[in-house]
């Protein structure tokens, strides 16, 4: 094969991957609907409005749950290393383009 098509597909598959993992850092937010209050919690808080009781809405919300655990940590740290592994090598590729494009 030729060098410099071997080079596109590498460069090809690092622009894949970048995309895939700065996207997917943004799309996480289906476990964090802290906000939304639910139909009961909704009608709680009227009635409670409408008897005069003093009302915070931090105790409407649900219950925040705790999800971690060794597993998650694990998962976390080697999801860091493999961005910081990532973004050297896309920085070394890209050092490495430069080179052979002065050439």
């Amino acid at each position: 094969m030729n060098k410099k098509k071997i080079l596109q597909g590498l460069f090809l598959i690092l622009i894949i991957l970048f995309l895939s993992l700065y996207f997917s850092k943004y799309n996480n937010s289906f476990y964090e609907n802290k906000k939304v209050l639910t139909e009961e919690a909704m009608l709680q808080y009227e009635k409670d409005l409408k008897e005069g009781k003093i009302v915070n809405s931090k105790e409407y919300l649900p219950e925040e749950k705790n999800y971690q655990n060794k597993a998650s940590k694990i998962g976390m740290k080697l999801s860091e290393g493999i961005d910081k592994g990532f973004k050297q090598v896309f920085r070394y590729f890209i050092k490495y383009l430069d080179y052979i494009q002065k050439e």
